[in-house]
């Protein structure tokens, strides 16, 4: 092959390449990108969860805190858990309130972008 061919051969390959990515990337964004970011928004609420250790207060709630026994120490290690609780559930529900915030904005901003085209003038 000479060197004219070879050079005129990558082009078209390339060119070929170029639109078939322009074409199917709305594809992808709307149905394989879009899965990849649910997969990550559920991570991270999950990672947020861990963090706050939300389990370990559910199921240590009833326990006394540094194993005192009587029922003064009971009751008030009850109480300090459940505001404990509240609070970090209040705090999961802003956090997972962002969080889920990412993909909407993921989905919209193809359509804030071509919009934007448009209303430029």
């Amino acid at each position: 092959m000479k060197t004219g061919e070879q050079t005129l051969f990558s082009a078209k390959s390339i060119s070929l390449a170029i639109i078939k990515h322009i074409f199917y990337w709305p594809l992808w964004w709307y149905s394989g990108g879009f899965l990849i970011i649910l997969k990550n928004t559920f991570k991270k609420i999950a990672g947020a969860w861990i963090g706050l250790a939300l389990d370990v207060w559910l199921k240590n709630i009833f326990r006394p805190m540094y194993g005192q026994y009587d029922a003064a120490s009971r009751i008030i290690s009850f109480l300090m858990r459940v505001v404990q609780i509240i609070f970090r559930f209040i705090i999961m529900a802003i956090i997972s309130a962002f969080i889920l915030l990412i993909p909407i904005i993921y989905l919209g901003l193809p359509l804030a972008a071509v919009w934007q085209l448009f209303i430029i003038k």
